[in-house]
Parts: structure tokens; sequence; C-alpha cells
């Protein structure tokens, strides 16, 4: 099954965005992780992250967001799809 992601997610200014990506694009079945800045604060900058893949687990992505100090605020936008 085919899954998208898009989740809202708080991280410190270290590690960057693309350190961010490289390390979703690790969990098994991520094939796709785009990255946008929707706003910076101070000490913190807020992610929206879309994950696409197959057969994702959302625990799995929340797990590897907290090996890098960041958090999920939330899921804002799942997309399920059967493959043929």
């Amino acid at each position: 099954m085919k899954v998208e992601f898009l989740l809202d997610v708080l991280k410190p200014h270290q590690p960057n965005s693309y350190i961010v990506a490289k390390e979703i694009m690790k969990v098994t079945g991520v094939s796709r992780v785009s990255v946008k800045v929707d706003e910076l604060d101070v000490k913190t900058a807020s992610l929206h992250i879309h994950v696409e893949g197959n057969n994702l687990s959302l625990e799995e992505i929340t797990e590897t967001l907290g090996t890098i100090n960041c958090a999920l605020h939330s899921v804002d936008e799942v997309i399920c799809e059967e493959l043929d």
C-alpha cells in the first residue's frame, strides 16, 4: 500500500533540514521526503514534512525524528492508496 504523510514537526536549528530529510529516508519503505520550513523562531524551526513510500510505519518515522531531537506536533494529512 502506498502511503503519504504530511507532518508538522518542531526541531532545533541543528540538525538542518537536509539532515532531517536524509534520516527519514533511512526509514523502511520511504521513497520520497520533502521538507519545507514553515516558521523560524530564535531556537526552533517548524517544518512541514511530506513523506511518501510503501507500507510506512508512522511509529518508525516518529522514533527517527526523536533520535535527531525533533518532535512530531501533528499528522496533518494521511493518504493511503492500494497498489495494483
